[in-house]
Parts: C-alpha cells; sequence; structure tokens
C-alpha cells in the first residue's frame, strides 16, 4: 500500500524530530503502539462477533455435526418416513396406499423418462468432430 524507501524514512524521522523533539519522540512511539495493540484486540473482538453471529444464522454446517448426530438424525427421519407409510391398524408396511387414502390422494407424480436423443449442445460438438 505505502512504498517508503530509506530516503522518504529518513525525511519523516528528521520531520518528527524537528516537530515533537527529542524527549517526546519516545513517549510518542509508545503511543502508537499502544493504539496499535488496542486497535487489534478490538478488531479480533469485532471478527470473533460476527463469525459468532454468521455461524448461528447459518446453522451448523456439516462439518460441524458429529457422526453419531448425523447417524442419530437419519434413525429419526427413517423412523417418520415409516411411520408416515404405515397404513392405520397395521403393523406392517405396504407399497400400496389404502382404498381411502387413493380417494383422496392425488395420484404419484412419475418421474418423466431421459430421452435417448442428443441435446442441442451435444450434437454441436459431435459436429465439431
Amino acid at each position: 500500500m505505502f512504498n517508503f524507501s530509506g530516503q522518504e524514512f529518513f525525511i519523516i524521522a528528521i520531520f518528527a524530530l524537528l516537530l515533537f523533539g527529542p524527549d517526546k519522540i519516545p513517549q510518542l512511539a509508545r503511543t502508537i503502539g499502544r493504539f496499535t495493540r488496542e486497535f487489534n484486540k478490538y478488531k479480533s473482538i469485532m471478527e470473533q462477533t460476527l463469525n459468532a453471529e454468521i455461524y448461528r444464522a447459518e446453522g451448523p454446517t456439516k462439518e460441524t455435526i458429529s457422526i453419531e448426530e448425523r447417524i442419530a438424525k437419519a434413525g429419526a427421519a427413517s423412523t417418520a418416513f415409516s411411520a408416515a407409510r404405515e397404513p392405520e391398524g397395521s403393523g406392517e408396511l405396504t407399497d400400496e396406499p389404502a382404498a381411502t387414502d387413493a380417494i383422496t390422494s392425488p395420484a404419484p407424480k412419475t418421474a418423466p423418462k431421459p430421452s435417448t436423443a442428443p441435446s442441442a449442445d451435444e450434437a454441436d460438438e459431435e459436429d465439431e468432430e
């Protein structure tokens, strides 16, 4: 950002010596050092606060969740899914919906079948070869 050569630093040192005097230079250096330490301390506190708020807003990521927690979540989801698919009054799972579900629930959506024809981009690439 700032490029100081030896001559420029020497000129600034002479100017500071003339402006503040030889007895005030050490006190000025201590004040600047203290200010720099305080500034860095408050900067790190602010960074920690911002990082904590961002973490709280985004929630835990995949890396921060332990394997045990992930297994427990998967087990709970599996149990909930099984309970949702289980017909009332029966203890076993079926793939077919109950007769009352067929009347009230919409027909299941099927996934579109992939086309065997190449897309426009693939056709262009084949033409270029």
